[in-house]
């Protein structure tokens, strides 16, 4: 269905006293400190992977933000209702199949609230589904995927979108699903188009699109004709939307010589960061599972622990070491994928066999003297080859784990056969230059160069520039703090470890954020998903000292013609000291899509705000006049069933 462009609406605020810093230049600050809130802002989560980010949006359409956190593999999805004195309370999720992987949020029946899309894994290519739908009616959600015609058609889930691919106001569906195994046919990534009447249908896009090598994607719009692009990884491509569902490699035209297809993206972030009016690109990169599962190694001589990772294919090597004394195992575990795998340790000539070590075993050189004669098992082999010196070695019969994980203390040096894995990949910060990218990524600091996961972007020291908020792998078993790039002009960023906003100091690693106001106190705050046995925690931002900067949130509801909800909206901010532009969507995206409806802008020494101009993506547009610098200014109209009734959606009121 389409809708007429509109005529703007002109608003005009109340002229109200500027609050907050004197106009010139603001003092040096701090960088923020965080709190670590999880326990006291009622968020509690099971240890388990954290995959792929969090989902935020505004689900019942209360005014309160609201979670739904993803635990991938086992431990079923989390869904946590936000309230009015900013705490979460704990809801429930439907049952469906445990192993999610992305999700997104938005009001597809236009009905007042918004709907789930969840990308599910395909039992290890043996059960291929299409993405789970679920709609919401009066804090329930429903499973509608049949009746919805999605039924049928998809693969090993992995990503999912809503998106106005076709641009006349209602959200299609976007699909990117794994690497096909053999035997698998059909497309990787599908679009589904919304018919308006509560079904979708698969629409055919272009070839090149739906084969595409990737798992990943972020929704932007890089030349800024209102169309949304897509930029999808690893490998990295850039696919332009030409309308009617069709869209165009145009790597090599946007892209700088050498980042064509780049490898090891994990997760994007779109940002203006030099105020130029478009929308430049954070990629984060490292390397994940199976790619760190490769002889992969930390080594401490400090603490004497040596920690490795390999491929769970078969395979066989080893390592060598040495140790003053014993050597004690601990921590022996693969990720099983051949059903019953059992992967004991057999020491020594004889090849006495010992259970996996998963609590610390101490072993003795004379317990393991000798080499096996052949590694003719499934399993790990402990032999002491005298003088100091060991080696441990895996031998794997099949496919029979995604990967396998091991751990050894009391060494004192380690002798690999082979060229360690090196994890860190430096990331990329492209300039948008009127629709093509300049790669500027020798601005960025030092801790871009490591195994980074996940990027957040925003203003967290309300200086009036874009920083980033960048989760760090760390080592095999070790969590290191993660990393905010804070932007000082000029396209200069300084790096700031920010360990009050890392709590988790475990075996887990940094995988993704969101970033979002969560308490409306004007600071941004970090929502944080840790893979690996980690949790999900909510840090607070404290500020960044006594000379705190001026802010804004813009809280964009519906379009005030058309009732649609405020997924990918375009808000423009505009002070004495230049102007800025956000859009309603995900701080950062790698598998799952938010909607940050409570825009936030830093305003640094700005007293004033000239103008905020709201743009819907059915056009209607809001113009705001002379707002006062530290509030929340609401902008759009609430779902209201009154208003909703005469459109062209379904129209339903909640109970």
């Amino acid at each position: 269905m389409r809708y007429r462009r509109l005529t703007t609406l002109i608003m005009s605020a109340a002229c109200l006293a500027a609050t907050g810093a004197e106009a010139g230049e603001a003092k040096a600050q701090t960088a923020p400190r965080f709190k670590d809130v999880t326990g006291e802002v009622g968020l509690s989560s099971p240890s388990s992977w954290k995959y792929g980010g969090p989902l935020v949006a505004d689900l019942d359409q209360d005014g309160n933000l609201d979670l739904v956190l993803g635990n991938h593999d086992r431990q079923p999805t989390m869904l946590f209702w936000g309230t009015t004195d900013g705490k979460f309370v704990k809801g429930e999720f439907p049952a469906i199949y445990p192993d999610v992987h992305g999700l997104a949020a938005a009001d597809f029946d236009n009905d007042g609230d918004l709907d789930l899309l969840v990308a599910v894994g395909g039992g290890n290519g043996k059960s291929p589904r299409p993405p789970v739908l679920l709609r919401q009616e009066g804090r329930r959600f429903t499973d509608v995927t049949a009746e919805a015609g999605l039924k049928g058609v998809g693969a090993r889930g992995r990503s999912v979108r809503w998106v106005d691919v076709d641009g006349d106001g209602d959200l299609d569906i976007l699909s990117i699903n794994a690497i096909q195994l053999p035997g698998e046919t059909g497309p990787r990534s599908f679009f589904f188009e919304n018919l308006g009447d509560g079904r979708f249908a698969y629409h055919k896009t272009s070839d090149a699109f739906e084969i595409n090598d990737a798992e990943r994607a972020l929704q932007t719009d890089i030349d800024g004709d209102g169309r949304p692009d897509f930029i999808t990884f690893s490998p990295l491509s850039v696919w332009k939307n030409l309308g009617n569902f069709q869209f165009r490699d145009v790597s090599a035209e946007v892209l700088p010589a050498g980042l064509q297809h780049a490898p090891f993206v994990t997760a994007a972030s779109e940002a203006d960061i030099d105020g130029d009016g478009d929308f430049d690109i954070y990629l984060a990169r490292g390397k994940v599972y199976y790619e760190i599962a490769n002889n992969a190694v930390s080594f401490s001589p400090i603490t004497g622990r040596l920690d490795l990772r390999d491929e769970g294919n078969k395979s066989q090597d080893w390592i060598e070491f040495t140790a003053p004394g014993d050597v004690v195992l601990r921590d022996f575990w693969h990720f099983p994928r051949a059903p019953n795998t059992v992967l004991p340790v057999y020491l020594g000539a004889g090849m006495v066999r010992v259970d996996t070590p998963v609590e610390p075993l101490s072993v003795a050189p004379r317990q393991a003297e000798g080499l096996p004669t052949a590694l003719d098992k499934d399993g790990w082999f402990l032999s002491y080859l005298g003088e100091g010196r060991w080696r441990l070695a895996w031998n794997l019969s099949g496919d029979l784990a995604w990967d396998l994980r091991a751990s050894v203390t009391g060494l004192s040096a380690i002798q690999p056969r082979w060229t360690p894995n090196v994890l860190g990949v430096r990331d990329i910060l492209l300039r948008n230059d009127g629709g093509k990218f300049t790669d500027i990524s020798t601005q960025l600091p030092a801790g871009a160069s490591d195994n980074n996961w996940g990027v957040a972007s925003g203003d967290f020291d309300n200086d009036g520039r874009i920083d980033f908020f960048v989760n760090r792998f760390g080592e095999l078993r070790q969590r290191i703090p993660d990393l905010l790039f804070r932007n000082l002009g000029g396209g200069r960023f300084e790096n700031v470890p920010v360990p009050s906003a890392t709590t988790d100091t475990g075996d887990s690693h940094g995988d993704m954020s969101a970033a979002f106001d969560q308490n409306g106190d004007g600071w941004l705050d970090v929502l944080t998903g840790d893979d690996d046995n980690g949790h999900w925690r909510l840090y607070r931002n404290l500020g960044s000292g006594p000379s705190a900067r001026n802010w804004s949130e813009i809280k964009v509801l519906r379009s005030p013609v058309s009732g649609i909800d405020a997924q990918g909206a375009l808000v423009v901010l505009k002070t004495p000291l230049g102007q800025q532009r956000r859009r309603v969507a995900s701080s950062g995206e790698v598998h799952t899509q938010s909607i940050l409806n409570p825009v936030h802008f830093g305003l640094g020494a700005a007293t004033k705000i000239e103008r905020v101009t709201v743009t819907w993506r059915d056009g209607s547009t809001q113009v705001l006049r002379a707002v006062r610098p530290g509030s929340i200014l609401t902008v759009g109209v609430a779902a209201r069933p009154d208003h909703l009734a005469g459109n062209d959606f379904r129209s339903k009121s909640r109970p």
